[in-house]
């Protein structure tokens, strides 16, 4: 009995939004980098919110809205692997996501960590699907 039923991560599911407070913490910035630098960079984080449903990932980042599809490849006791469409690189991506509890996780953000916490209100509205697939 063939069926192509989804794989569904309950713990991914809901409202998130960037750390910028928990991701500089962490945060390697080169010796020597100027504090305007600094401030300069930190404000990029802290404004991605990103709501995910069992089947979309709907992402706003200081008005420009996007969504597309994606896929759970796999999950472990504090972990999930996601494949979904990249548009800075063209192409379909795999992201580890690592849960820190109920309310945190934490990606890989080119060899930093970029931290992100639930929040309680869903308002990012469903957009158009997302171009290049």
């Amino acid at each position: 009995m063939g069926t192509n039923r989804r794989n569904v991560e309950k713990r991914l599911l809901g409202t998130w939004r960037s750390d910028r407070r928990r991701t500089m913490k962490d945060f390697a910035f080169p010796k020597g980098m100027p504090a305007a630098k600094r401030k300069k960079f930190a404000a990029l984080f802290g404004h991605l919110r990103i709501r995910y449903t069992r089947s979309h990932g709907y992402m706003s980042y200081k008005g420009c809205d996007k969504s597309d599809a994606y896929e759970v490849l796999a999950s472990d006791s504090d972990s999930v692997a996601i494949l979904i469409w990249h548009s800075v690189f063209n192409e379909r991506r795999i992201y580890h996501i690592h849960f820190d509890g109920a309310d945190r996780y934490w990606i890989d953000a080119w060899g930093h960590v970029e931290w992100f916490k639930r929040v309680k209100d869903a308002t990012i509205a469903r957009t158009p699907r997302g171009t290049g697939r």
